[in-house]
């Protein structure tokens, strides 16, 4: 199981079952019920009734590492870390959401506009900026979540609620801020961590979203032919230290990646603020830069100056 990263630092169990098809299909079987059943997805309407105020002073900036299964539910599970500390806190999700993450994650774009695609396009055409998604309470098994939406001639936020697993969907999409409560962090469940197949995995962890490349995206890059992972996205100190789509990673603190859940494994069992050397390959030549968690201040104001 893992709960931090001191423990054994996501034990990849056998590849048994995938997540993200080509089509980004969710084979299990039975999930959708189990989904349902299980922490707090699909759920999620305020028994209260209505949005309401978090304490800003008690929210914690964190980031979408990963999406895979929990066994011991057999549910969908989305992984996130806790910016300042590197913690790994699990979000049971659905099996359409659990998609629409996967979509994201893996930067698919659509012929036509999906779901949550359509929730960013609204925002944006009636002058709102989403600026973050505040995952603020679990209470009998079903996790909270409100949108925060900046409105024109609004001086206040406006708080929606929403479903922790739409709010990361909508959230990967429009650059907000994911903000993890401290009863969230302090209420962190059991869980075993099931990886998909390596080639369906999607892996985002320093700024740099990362997945195993396709045959064809190797024949376009031209990548070598050597094991290694391809930069899906590169934000924050990934992409001030020059690194970019299409960037072969190649090296981790010098242990070679095979899949994407070994560079996560690698992140987190670094020592937490030290710096992680990335080696990576482009147009034939190799370049090393060492990577480190952005202050959550920082990452703050370079989402609100890509958003905007």
């Amino acid at each position: 199981m893992l709960r931090s990263p001191e423990e054994a630092a996501l034990i990849r169990p056998p590849r048994t079952r995938s997540l993200i098809a080509p089509a980004l299909v969710l084979c299990l079987a039975g999930c959708a019920a189990s989904a349902g059943q299980h922490r707090g997805e699909p759920g999620g309407a305020d028994a209260e009734g209505g949005a309401r105020r978090t304490d800003g002073e008690d929210l914690h900036p964190a980031e979408v590492a990963t999406v895979g299964w929990d066994r011991l539910s057999n549910a969908p599970l989305v992984l996130l870390r806790e910016v300042a500390t590197g913690r790994v806190v699990p979000i049971w999700v659905g099996v359409a959401e659990a998609q629409a993450i996967a979509a994201a994650l893996q930067g698919v774009e659509f012929p036509r506009p999906m779901t949550h695609d359509l929730m960013r396009d609204l925002v944006a055409g009636l002058g709102g900026r989403l600026e973050a998604l505040h995952i603020h309470d679990l209470r009998n098994g079903t996790y909270f979540g409100l949108l925060e939406l900046r409105v024109e001639g609004r001086e206040e936020p406006l708080l929606v609620d929403t479903r922790p697993s739409d709010g990361m969907a909508l959230a990967l999409r429009t650059g907000a801020e994911i903000r993890l409560s401290r009863k969230i962090l302090d209420q962190t469940p059991d869980f075993d961590f099931l990886a998909p197949e390596a080639g369906d995995q999607v892996v985002s962890a320093l700024g740099l979203t990362l997945v195993t490349p396709s045959e064809a995206q190797r024949r376009e890059l031209s990548l070598p032919d050597r094991p290694g992972l391809m930069v899906r996205s590169a934000v924050g100190a990934a992409a001030r230290g020059g690194m970019r789509r299409g960037d072969y990673v190649i090296e981790v603190d010098g242990a070679v990646p095979a899949t994407p859940m070994d560079f996560l494994d690698a992140v987190r069992a670094a020592p937490f603020a030290a710096p992680v050397a990335v080696t990576y390959w482009r147009d034939g030549e190799e370049a090393t830069v060492e990577l480190v968690p952005d202050p959550p201040a920082r990452r703050r104001d370079e989402r609100r100056t890509r958003v905007a």
